[in-house]
């Protein structure tokens, strides 16, 4: 059948998610913006942008590229046309007669829910046993036992891919308490053509609970937890390892995929909900690339079990043949090597630099790539040529091309504000909650990670007794500026006197070379706190002290205070502020957006370095402290001393943008007009360009920080307390600073 090109665009807006709904395709929920498969987590759906990319393969696009490379288990080559079908069933199943495909991202298919009596099985087990004795090699009376226990089933005949496929073997999941919350399906028959290296169907039935997974215990089975890819491995391990997994009250859990963190969430179960008193985690991942990256999870795992206030220990343990352990099994050997944590990580080092080397030729190479399995020694083979070594220069500057390429990326992203006025609201409440990072990085951490609420570095979360979680991808910022020594080479190349040789350094010491000293802003990592262990009854002493909140706060007095504090900081400005007796004088000014002018911003015509700001004495408390933040907006951003080259309209708004930043910081709502007057700023802003505005919301943000900063200096609780002298001093550089975060910007174009 023929698509024309409407149809086709049409199809495309059919939700990914919703297909995997719609066809029992587990995922998790890692955060609000993406979700990510069970079996491969490192294949993650963008539902936002109704796109996904394959990060293990390379391989990214639409719905029919996810249902051709991963459902279906595809090739490049090969041709999409059932892909295209599988689409066309969908779109009819969802579509109907009238149903605007617009609004299928707004209207997910409810989640289905797990019902072990609806996965289909025989009373037959003939099936499942020539399958895992014939040919996973496993004991004949240990499969007996489990599938007397129910431990093990036989599925029912399937259809996948419009092909009759024969009965399965059905694993299922209990939790904690015991009761079946789910399964994996392990297909029978082997067939490369459409599962390419697996072999064979593995599915996790639809609904399934992932803080669980196939699992068995030995003995107590509440010491040593033992962590496998696959139900097969954990079988494969347990056949070799009875006696001693007895001995240890162990507990084999596995997770179906790589995705380390359902360990650790099982382990929490257990201690939570049977007081479980397990002192080791052993990481049984398969002996190659993805095990070793997905075990790397637990090399910073630092926990206490509560129950017996002990440290839990993770180890590392891979079979000596093979890449997994039914491998091993098959081969007729038995034995175990166990790693350190750190020594994983060493692993995975050396796996990565193999794996970077064979694929310079096409890094985006779409197959999926994993590194054969090392031999199971710590021993080198001698003859093997090592990896090419980079030096400490090569790998800073690669690491400052991968930040610099990340910034550009979001910066890129600035004209959402333009268009979004919700996403604008986000960035204005997150520069008013008191983190006092500068202008540009609120800009880059928003503009990165838009639900950022509380930040800190990696080290900085690990003083508060709080561990980023493994695997999250940090938010890059400027760091505090810093004097960079730099040799000048003869051909005009700039080189870091770290990073200098030693040569270089003494002609420079001989002044054959010129030095210079730069400023240079360092790229740095933060990590928000949804992106750790941090639980809800630490965040409260991790956030910032408010220097008033007057959502709460409705003492009169802590409100003159902060009206009080905000006339100082304007006093040292040097600008006289008038809130009586000046009523005739305000009646005059032209109307503004909010009718009569409630204040104005006034520079003397005879003297221009007298400046005073104008308000009406009719003003409740806090339309004072609004409108005064409103005007000090324009002191610091629009007189005689900055040209000022912006129209009036983008004058306004940038002194609107400053004021509701201010008194949201105060713990004052801005008001439905102040919030409906920025969502209209897009009518003003729709013909700049990027840096354009980004300056725009660099200055007013800017602008606004100072001031917040002088607030949180000079208020705590609402009482007026003396300043933090070096703090309130930086405050002086700050304007020299919006200058080079505007310089900045352009930089960024």
């Amino acid at each position: 059948m023929k698509i024309t090109k409407e149809e086709r665009a049409e199809l495309k807006k059919l939700p990914i998610q919703g297909y995997c709904d719609w066809k029992g395709i587990a995922y998790t929920s890692p955060s609000s913006s993406e979700i990510r498969m069970v079996d491969h987590d490192s294949l993650v759906v963008r539902p936002r942008m109704n796109l996904f990319v394959w990060n293990s393969t390379g391989i990214k696009g639409d719905l029919v590229d996810f249902i051709h490379y991963y459902e279906l288990g595809k090739q490049d080559g090969d041709s999409k046309g059932e892909a295209i079908r599988q689409q066309l069933a969908y779109a009819r199943y969802v579509k109907g007669e009238n149903i605007d495909l617009d609004k299928l991202s707004e209207a997910r298919q409810p989640a289905y829910q797990f019902n072990y009596d609806k996965v289909f099985r025989t009373k037959e087990t003939n099936v499942a046993k020539d399958y895992l004795v014939n040919q996973r090699h496993l004991d004949p009376q240990f499969v007996e036992r489990l599938i007397q226990r129910g431990e093990v089933a036989q599925g029912s005949k399937y259809r996948e891919n419009d092909v009759l496929h024969q009965n399965s073997v059905i694993f299922p999941w209990k939790s904690v308490a015991g009761k079946i919350v789910g399964a994996d399906r392990q297909g029978t028959e082997t067939d490369f053509e459409h599962y390419q290296k697996r072999g064979s169907s593995k599915k996790i039935s639809p609904g399934s609970d992932t803080s669980t997974g196939y699992n068995l215990s030995f003995g107590q089975g509440d010491k040593t937890l033992v962590l496998f890819e696959s139900p097969i491995d954990l079988l494969s391990y347990a056949q070799q390892n009875h006696q001693e997994l007895i001995a240890n009250d162990a507990t084999l859990l596995s997770i179906s995929g790589t995705d380390a963190k359902r360990g650790s969430q099982y382990l929490n179960d257990a201690i939570a909900k049977k007081q479980a008193r397990f002192n080791k985690i052993i990481v049984a991942f398969d002996n190659d690339r993805a095990g070793f990256k997905a075990a790397d999870y637990f090399d910073r795992f630092t926990f206490k079990n509560p129950v017996t206030n002990e440290p839990i220990q993770a180890v590392r343990e891979i079979p000596l043949k093979g890449k997994d352990w039914n491998e091993q099994l098959k081969a007729g050997v038995k034995g175990k090597q166990t790693l350190t944590m750190s020594e994983n990580s060493q692993r995975l080092e050396e796996l990565e630099q193999i794996v970077a080397q064979q694929s310079q030729g096409n890094p985006f190479d779409t197959k999926d790539q994993k590194a054969s399995a090392l031999p199971a020694t710590n021993k080198s083979t001698g003859d093997k040529k090592a990896p090419t070594q980079r030096t400490k220069a090569q790998r800073r500057q690669e690491n400052r091309v991968k930040n610099m390429t990340l910034i550009k990326e979001a910066m890129a992203k600035v004209t959402q504000y333009q268009t979004d006025p919700q996403a604008l609201k986000q960035l204005l409440d997150f520069t008013a909650s008191g983190l006092n990072y500068s202008a540009r990085n609120s800009l880059l951490i928003q503009l990165q990670r838009p639900d950022a609420t509380l930040l800190k570095g990696y080290r900085q979360w690990g003083e508060s007794g709080i561990q980023v979680n493994k695997g999250e991808q940090g938010i890059r910022i400027f760091g505090a500026p810093v004097d960079l020594k730099t040799i000048i080479e003869p051909n005009g190349e700039r080189v870091r006197w770290a990073d200098a040789s030693a040569d270089l350094k003494q002609k420079a010491l001989d002044k054959e070379l010129e030095v210079k000293t730069v400023k240079h802003y360092p790229v740095e990592t933060v990590f928000d706190v949804k992106q750790t262990n941090a639980t809800p009854d630490k965040i409260p002493s991790l956030l910032p002290n408010r220097p008033i909140d007057l959502a709460t706060d409705n003492s009169p007095i802590h409100l003159d205070q902060a009206y009080q504090t905000l006339k100082k900081y304007a006093d040292n400005m040097s600008i006289k502020v008038y809130d009586q007796g000046v009523d005739e004088q305000l009646i005059k000014r032209p109307m503004t957006w909010q009718g009569q002018a409630k204040g104005s911003f006034v520079v003397s015509n005879s003297d221009q370095n007298q400046r005073f700001i104008l308000l009406r004495s009719d003003l409740t408390p806090t339309d004072k402290i609004h409108t005064l933040a409103h005007e000090l907006g324009h002191a610091k951003l629009h007189d005689h001393r900055r040209n000022s080259e912006w129209p009036q309209a983008i004058r306004e708004t940038q002194a609107e943008l400053t004021s509701y930043v201010i008194t949201k910081h105060l713990g004052i709502e801005p008001g439905e007009k102040s919030v409906q007057y920025i969502s209209d700023w897009s009518q003003k802003l729709k013909a700049l360009d990027v840096p354009q505005t980004g300056n725009i919301l660099n200055q007013a943000l800017q602008a606004s920080t100072d001031i917040t900063q002088y607030l949180g200096d000079h208020l705590s609780q609402g009482e007026l307390r003396q300043p933090k002298t070096t703090q309130y001093q930086e405050q002086k550089k700050a304007a020299a600073m919006v200058q080079s975060d505007n310089q900045t910007m352009q930089r960024h174009r």
